[in-house]
């Protein structure tokens, strides 16, 4: 077998059985929080042609997550309720009335609507594996791919409806095509530039930060190449026009998604949509012109993503009430990705990461800091470049950011660092060639127990954390949220309850899943206001002494007494679990 096919058959492979523990760990996972407005909103994209519900995210993932349900037959009661009707971006009743209310198969929509999803994560992988290679060979492309596949923070983000696995894919490809362009001004690369960037658009709002950043290198490519402005003012003037061009491709591709999906949306809806959803936008400069185009034909889909850019920023700068090392706030931590990051990353891989750093400081150390040198070290490594500009100015606004709820929004920086690590591993490997054996094993060995941590955590990928915290039961002791607990273990929990015999239990969930469509009368509902202590449970207590509650809820009731908590599950720190399903349900009987 030549050798091109071996690297096509063992790439392959590689992706496929990463897939294949990406569909088999979710296969019992219910439905997290934001899969519920998302699969209701993308349903009612494809169904109506109305964009009424969930502005505040793209189209892209939710679009694609919705294609599976048009041939089930749905029942569409949802869509006679108040949420579709009258209600101002229903999104949260109305998935949950679509998915648990309406007589439909719930089982069925969560598995099928999710598999469309892991399309974002094969095409990743085929880019971390071609650019990887492209910049520094096979070996370091294999290495890339394994670290990447691997992830079992990428794994647990591929198999769910939201837009964070888009977002990455996105990013990845949209940089990945631009920079191409760059490097070979044509007529074809420009429009896969164009047109890739556009669906990165669509995938996240966060990808906006791919407009200045894509401007920012444009610029940097011809000072690399062609040197000051005033000398060669031509060149810079046709690498902005072009740039401008591909701006104006990924837009139009934005315009005709968004416009495909609103022929139903009444122009009169849209306009007092979105002046009740900008009602409290503070920045009236911005928010005034898209009201003002929200019932222009021509440019309401530009408003509607118009208005769903705003809102996210919004929601961004308004942060979200969460726990994070003993604190609860909703006005978040600088340190919180950074920490969190950490945490969630295997050990192996910061091992990887820091013969990474040692090799970069060795060719560092070597280089002669003169303008004409430095020129022509950015052509040489014009990518690598790019990609560190790229983790800079998303590792900035992620620091400034309040809207601290996981790891997952870090997912843009995950397949730059995977390449750009693996690309350093194999230089320093040929760098010490007298100890080549000895640098293999230690890579190998990293490798290897990287890949130990993703089986071992496996079908509990997002519960995933290093061994510097407990592991994944101890994580919860840090963070929360969709860190660890993010309604996926109620189908774990119904069938421990099932299978124990547990006749009622009462139950704080932390989702928008239906528990009652699992535990049926087993289920009581439970809030942490119920009880004041452990005595006033004693006395009102009608299960036989059963609870269970959600880890984020649990946590939410640690911090200071200054702080907004508003649970309170403190007195249950007396009392240890019966067992904790999935790492993020804690289950306890307490007996008087």
């Amino acid at each position: 077998m030549k050798s091109g096919h071996k690297t096509k058959l063992l790439t392959g492979l590689i992706i496929s059985v990463a897939v294949t523990l990406a569909v088999t760990s979710s296969w019992n996972d219910s439905l997290i929080v934001d899969e519920i407005p998302h699969i209701g909103a993308g349903y009612s994209y494809l169904v109506k042609q109305d964009m009424r519900l969930n502005p505040e995210h793209p189209p892209l993932a939710k679009d694609l997550a919705a294609i599976p349900l048009l041939f089930l037959n749905l029942k569409k009661g949802a869509f006679e309720t108040t949420f579709w009707l009258k209600d101002l971006n229903g999104q949260w009743e109305f998935g949950r009335k679509l998915i648990f209310g309406s007589g439909n198969n719930f089982e069925l929509i969560t598995r099928l609507s999710r598999l469309p999803l892991i399309l974002f994560f094969v095409l990743s992988a085929i880019i971390v594996f071609v650019w990887a290679k492209k910049l520094y060979g096979d070996k370091a492309a294999f290495f890339a791919l394994i670290l990447f596949c691997f992830s079992s923070t990428v794994l647990a983000h591929s198999r769910f409806v939201t837009t964070d696995s888009a977002a990455l894919f996105g990013v990845l490809s949209a940089t990945y095509f631009f920079t191409r362009f760059l490097k070979n001004q044509d007529t074809k690369n420009l429009w896969f530039s164009g047109i890739t960037l556009g669906i990165a658009l669509l995938a996240k709002f966060s990808t906006f930060l791919l407009l200045p950043f894509f401007f920012v290198i444009a610029i940097a490519w011809i000072w690399f190449s062609r040197g000051k402005i005033f000398e060669n003012p031509g060149e810079y003037l046709n690498v902005i026009k072009k740039t401008i061009f591909i701006f104006l491709i990924a837009f139009a591709v934005v315009w005709t998604v968004y416009g495909l999906q609103m022929l139903n949306y009444p122009a009169e809806r849209q306009q007092s949509d979105t002046q009740q959803n900008l009602q409290t936008f503070g920045n009236r400069l911005l928010a005034e012109p898209v009201v003002w185009a929200s019932d222009k034909s021509v440019l309401r889909p530009l408003a509607q993503y118009g208005l769903g850019l705003l809102m996210a920023a919004q929601r961004s700068a308004g942060g979200n009430t969460t726990y994070f090392l003993g604190e609860v706030s909703r006005f978040g931590w600088w340190y919180y990705f950074p920490i969190v990051y950490f945490i969630k990353e295997p050990l192996a891989w910061w091992g990887l990461a820091l013969i990474a750093v040692l090799a970069i400081s060795f060719q560092v150390k070597n280089l002669k800091f003169k303008v004409k040198s430095i020129r022509n070290w950015g052509q040489e490594y014009f990518t690598e470049l790019a990609m560190l500009l790229w983790l800079a100015i998303y590792w900035y606004t992620s620091l400034r950011s309040t809207l601290n709820i996981g790891v997952r929004h870090l997912l843009p920086i995950y397949p730059f660092t995977v390449i750009l690590v693996s690309g350093q591993l194999v230089k320093i490997c040929y760098k010490f060639k007298k100890l080549l054996i000895t640098c293999n094993l230690i890579l190998i060995t990293l490798l290897v127990w990287y890949i130990f941590e993703n089986l071992y955590v496996n079908p509990y990928y997002l519960t995933y954390f290093n061994q510097t915290v407990g592991g994944p039961s101890g994580g919860y002791r840090y963070v929360v949220d969709s860190n660890l607990d993010w309604g996926q273990d109620l189908k774990r929990f119904a069938d421990w309850v099932k299978k124990n015999n547990i006749p009622k239990i009462e139950f704080d969930y932390f989702g928008w899943a239906d528990p009652y469509y699992y535990l049926g009368n087993r289920y009581e509902a439970l809030n942490g206001t119920k009880y004041l202590n452990a005595v006033d449970f004693a006395a009102k207590n009608q299960t036989d002494g059963w609870l269970a509650v959600s880890v984020s809820f649990l946590q939410s009731s640690q911090g200071s007494p200054d702080q907004y908590k508003p649970v309170n599950y403190l007195w249950l720190q007396k009392h240890t679990p019966v067992t904790t399903i999935g790492n993020s349900i804690f289950v306890y009987k307490i007996s008087y």
